[in-house]
């Protein structure tokens, strides 16, 4: 190593820094011991300045010249090749243990203004573990949505990974809007592990992948009441629902025929649809509570809330409802979107039930939990409205509404079987318990004696079907209950 070939190496430093970009720059200065590289750019100077220097000194220890020649090049040579491969697995590894941590705040807000994301992506994978220590200020600028939907575009999760982290989430000052920032760009996005879940659950969409990956983060987090409480995920889901019904933008496709909306093969619509995205991640979410016997508040009256949204924007056209390419059962997109919503939400209702019953011979159904007292409540709101839907359906439509509450009710005490459940009557005891508590919400909804809008109620009644057994053997105890005045039992 000659003096010259040392202010090569060391120019050659300073132009690989010159042309970097600002991002790589700030990543360099933040990982990259700069006084080591110093400090060894020194120490080559004085070995090549004691080997080549007319000192006149012999060497110590009885050495002899050629070999402390060798040895002082060698050196000189050796020293600033370690330190920068020492800076460069600095950088690599990406530790952000110290000041490092407050620091790196400029390093996200560098690659904001100039829109580069791989490098943010890179230091987050090498931190995962250790950024609940995280500067606020640094959070705040990280979840900024014009990050996430960057990385998200590169089909990245990198956020929603970091949000999993029960230890992370809670260490958020501002949890709620990083969330909600992560939860409406997952809605929006054209590929996330939201639409894998709804579509490989509900279809709509073949030949989407739902790797194993993003099944195991779904699971972690919107199929785990735990984090889904925590985060408060429900409210981005609604707000994305809501808003996009709200803005009318939709209105003309989803009052017209939904036969691409709707369809079972091939690319449905409703694939990128975020009204029926959200509404199905909050089902999902609900079901895996259910399934893990969890009880406490999950904003099921969500489902209402959209339910009721997606009635306002809805209207009733003739030519359309009754056109012969429509399906008499949900005809447009918007139709499709409530059927869709009561549909779930008697899965749900029969999946609570199912967690309800005890493993004995026979069978003992437990009293409803706050999740089904909720679901009986949403649903008897869904009906109450869905009677009040004046020009908004077609009276079939709202009929067939109607009566799928009613014959839940009946099946429940009069055929069972038709739960799907694998019990006969008589073979469960206390599900009069459940049959009563959702023909009281009913009432309920309906003005105790169900003054308004009592027509549509009977008409819905008259017209179920006599023979089913569960009908015959139960209507006069529904028209009891709906019209008259016998107590519960």
């Amino acid at each position: 190593m000659t003096l010259e070939a040392l202010l090569t190496f060391a120019g050659i430093l300073l132009a690989a820094l010159a042309i970097a970009r600002p991002l790589q720059r700030r990543s360099l200065a933040l990982f990259v011991p700069v006084w080591c590289l110093a400090a060894a750019m020194v120490v080559s100077f004085a070995l090549i300045i004691c080997r080549d220097a007319p000192f006149g000194v012999s060497p110590p220890f009885g050495w002899s010249l050629p070999d402390v020649i060798f040895g002082l090049t060698v050196g000189a040579f050796v020293v600033p090749v370690v330190a920068a491969l020492g800076s460069w697995v600095c950088w690599h590894r990406a530790r952000l243990t110290g000041s490092r941590m407050g620091r790196v705040e400029n390093l996200f807000q560098a690659a904001l203004r100039e829109h580069e994301f791989d490098e943010v992506e890179r230091i987050l994978r090498k931190n995962r573990q250790g950024l609940a220590r995280l500067p606020a200020t640094a959070a705040d600028v990280l979840f900024q949505p014009a990050m996430i939907a960057a990385l998200m575009e590169s089909r990245s999760l990198i956020h929603l990974e970091l949000l999993a982290h029960m230890e992370f989430l809670k260490s958020l000052d501002n949890r709620l809007s990083a969330v909600e920032a992560v939860v409406r760009e997952l809605v929006r996005a054209g590929v996330s592990p939201l639409r894998g879940a709804v579509v490989w659950r509900f279809g709509g969409l073949e030949g989407l992948t739902y790797s194993g990956r993003e099944r195991t983060l779904i699971e972690t987090t919107f199929q785990n009441p735990e984090w889904y409480t925590q985060a408060n995920a429900h409210y981005p889901l609604l707000m994305a629902a809501v808003e996009a019904l709200r803005s009318g933008e939709l209105d003309a496709v989803y009052n017209n025929v939904g036969q691409h909306y709707e369809a079972r093969q091939g690319i449905a619509t409703r694939s990128h649809c975020p009204i029926y995205l959200a509404t199905k991640v909050h089902v999902l979410a609900i079901e895996a509570a259910l399934e893990k016997g969890v009880e406490k508040d999950l904003y099921v009256t969500d489902l209402f809330d959209v339910f009721n949204a997606v009635q306002d924007r809805s209207r009733f056209n003739e030519a359309v409802w009754e056109s012969s390419l429509s399906y008499w059962e949900h005809p447009t997109p918007y139709a499709y979107l409530m059927y869709e919503i009561t549909g779930d939400l008697r899965d749900l209702c029969v999946t609570a039930l199912k967690g309800a019953a005890s493993k004995t011979t026979p069978p003992q159904v437990l009293a409803p939990g706050e999740v089904a007292r909720a679901l009986a409540l949403t649903w008897s709101l869904c009906v109450w409205s869905i009677a009040e839907s004046g020009n908004q359906v077609s009276a079939r439509f709202r009929n067939h509404m109607i009566k799928s509450y009613l014959m839940f009710v009946l099946e429940i005490g009069w055929e069972p079987s038709q739960l799907h459940l694998g019990w006969a009557v008589g073979e469960v005891q206390g599900l009069q318990v459940w049959r009563d508590l959702f023909m009281e919400e009913l009432r309920k909804r309906f003005g105790g004696q169900c003054d308004v809008p009592t027509g549509q109620l009977k008409e819905a009644v008259g017209s179920l079907d006599q023979f089913k057994r569960c009908v015959y053997e139960g209507k006069s105890w529904l028209e009891e209950k709906l019209f008259g005045h016998l107590p519960s039992g």
